[in-house]
């Protein structure tokens, strides 16, 4: 089995057992992305209020994977006030890769970046 497909069963076992989807959450819409299109992976997290633990939870894990997020050309935007809380990954291909109602660690985030094709290309590019 190569490498490529290992990963990319590593990244949607992370995905998975996490609870994520792909579809986008109605009532949640994205932020306006084109800028960022072919550019940027963008997290786009939604929080009811800046000083929820639930949002101030995921804001820390993210700050102790800056490195981490910038390898991967990975913007991190809030929407406040939101409904609920939720976790949407965006490729840089403009879908949604990841959807999600919790924090996600940065494992899982790194994990299904890292499984997708154009980062495959990007590391071997290198």
């Amino acid at each position: 089995m190569s490498t490529a497909l290992r990963m990319g069963f590593a990244g949607l076992a992370a995905c998975v057992a996490h609870g994520c989807t792909a579809a986008s959450t109605a009532g949640l819409a994205l932020p306006e992305l084109a800028a960022h299109r072919w550019k940027h992976r963008v997290l786009v997290i939604d929080t009811p209020r800046m000083d929820s633990a639930t949002y101030l939870q995921q804001v820390s894990v993210l700050d102790t994977a800056a490195a981490g997020l910038k390898e991967r050309d990975l913007l991190v935007i809030t929407q406040a006030p939101a409904p609920a809380f939720r976790v949407r990954l965006v490729g840089k291909d403009g879908g949604v890769k990841l959807d999600a109602g919790t924090p996600m660690t940065t494992d899982t985030l790194f994990a299904l970046i890292d499984a997708m094709p154009m980062r495959q290309e990007e590391l071997s590019n290198r």
